[in-house]
């Protein structure tokens, strides 16, 4: 196995911030418009979505369900009917929770639906689909994914054609991907054969 397959020490979020932010800012405001007013969303960690949250400022009766921790701090009250934060071990350097995408309730776990999910990866690649540095991480992606009616993966431009060590879903579980470019190649069409719609600011 090659040593690129092997799981690298994250990156600590602040520093991630710095990274690609113009693009992340630029994905954040083009995702908050497939978000609807009075619809259930989830949203997973990571630094472009703490964008997409900044850029729903104007959205109104949102139920949102997330394992971000630092996303109630970036959202405007107003924005939110309900959020929701999922329970599980926390992840310092990502500043996420990790765990069930459901709600323990006296009764027994109580799971979930929503309308969108906004799911940011940290890679993608023809053979290997999304991917992301953590297999904890990962499995609870994968399980927004399936919750969801629609799914918008969120990623800039430099994590095409990259492969990461914890796989997450196919290419074509996503609906869209927003992105500030578009991939070319063999991804374009990879992309395509599956159906997904590559969303990139005008």
């Amino acid at each position: 196995m090659s040593p690129s397959g092997f799981a690298k020490p994250d990156s600590a979020l602040d520093l991630r911030l710095r990274l690609q932010s113009q693009a992340k800012e630029a994905i954040g405001a083009l995702a908050a418009t497939l978000v609807s007013d009075n619809t259930a969303i989830l949203i997973n960690s990571g630094t472009t979505a703490l964008a997409l949250v900044r850029n729903l400022r104007n959205h109104r009766e949102l139920t949102i369900a997330t394992n971000n921790l630092r996303l109630p701090a970036e959202i405007h009250p107003e924005v939110c009917r309900d959020l929701y934060l999922f329970g599980g071990t926390v992840r310092f350097v990502s500043q996420a929770t990790v765990g069930p995408v459901s709600f323990r309730q006296p009764e027994g776990e109580l799971d979930v639906r929503c309308d969108l999910a906004l799911i940011g990866v940290g890679a993608l690649a023809v053979d290997q689909g999304l991917s992301t540095s953590n297999l904890a991480e990962a499995s609870m992606m994968g399980s927004m994914i399936r919750r969801a009616e629609r799914v918008a993966i969120l990623a800039d431009s430099s994590k095409f054609d990259r492969r990461l060590f914890a796989r997450i879903a196919d290419l074509g579980v996503a609906d869209y991907l927003v992105t500030e470019k578009a991939p070319t190649g063999e991804l374009a069409r990879a992309l395509a054969d599956g159906g997904v719609q590559v969303l990139t600011p005008s």
